[in-house]
C-alpha cells in the first residue's frame, strides 16, 4: 500500500501539469483535441477488432466462433466512429440538453408551487429552474463548443486539485 502512495505521489506533480495543459489546450483549440480523439478511440478499437479477427483466423476451435462477431463488432464500432463521430456527438449532447430544459422546467414549475405557501421561499428556486433551461437551450444550440468549454474547465479545474493534492502531500509518508 506504501509503495501505492508513493508511486502516486511522484507522478501527480506531472499528472497535474498534463492535465492543466491538456485543459488549456481544449479551451483554445477543442477542434484539434476532438479530432486526436476520434482518431484515438477509432484505431483503438481497430486495433481491438484485428486483435480478435487474427485470433479468430489463428484458432480453428470453439473460442474463435465467438472472436469472429467481437472482431466485426470492433471494426464496425471503430468505423462508426471514424466516419459519424460529429454526428454522435451531437445527438449526445443535445439528448443532455433536452434533460437539463425538461429539469428546469421541473424545477419552475415546483418553484410556483411553492409560491402558495409563506414561509417557502419559491424565488431561488425559479431562478435555479431559469438556469438549468438557460444551460439546456445553449447546449442545444452550441453542443460542440459548450461540451468542449466543459471538458476544457474539467480539466483545468482536476489539474489544479492534482497540484493542490501534491503540495499538500507530498511531505506525508504512510
Amino acid at each position: 500500500m506504501t509503495s501505492i502512495f508513493k508511486t502516486m505521489q511522484r507522478y501527480a506533480i506531472i499528472r497535474s501539469i498534463a492535465l492543466i495543459i491538456l485543459g488549456i489546450i481544449t479551451l483554445v483549440s477543442p477542434e484539434k483535441v476532438f479530432t486526436i480523439l476520434v482518431y484515438s478511440i477509432a484505431i483503438y478499437n481497430a486495433v481491438i477488432g484485428l486483435t480478435y479477427l487474427i485470433g479468430a483466423l489463428r484458432n480453428n476451435d470453439d473460442q474463435s466462433s465467438f472472436q469472429m462477431p467481437i472482431a466485426f463488432f470492433y471494426l464496425i464500432f471503430a468505423l462508426i466512429v471514424f466516419l459519424f463521430s460529429r454526428q454522435l456527438l451531437g445527438i449526445f449532447t443535445v439528448f443532455i440538453g433536452i434533460l437539463f430544459m425538461i429539469g428546469g422546467a421541473g424545477k419552475i414549475s415546483q418553484a410556483f408551487n411553492m409560491k402558495q405557501y409563506v414561509n417557502l421561499p419559491w424565488v431561488p428556486m425559479l431562478v435555479y429552474g431559469l438556469v438549468l433551461a438557460g444551460i439546456g437551450l445553449l447546449i442545444i444550440f452550441y453542443p460542440f463548443r459548450v461540451l468542449s468549454t466543459f471538458l476544457g474547465i474539467v480539466l483545468l479545474i482536476v489539474g489544479i486539485l492534482e497540484l493542490i493534492e501534491y503540495f499538500k502531500f507530498r511531505n506525508v509518508s504512510i
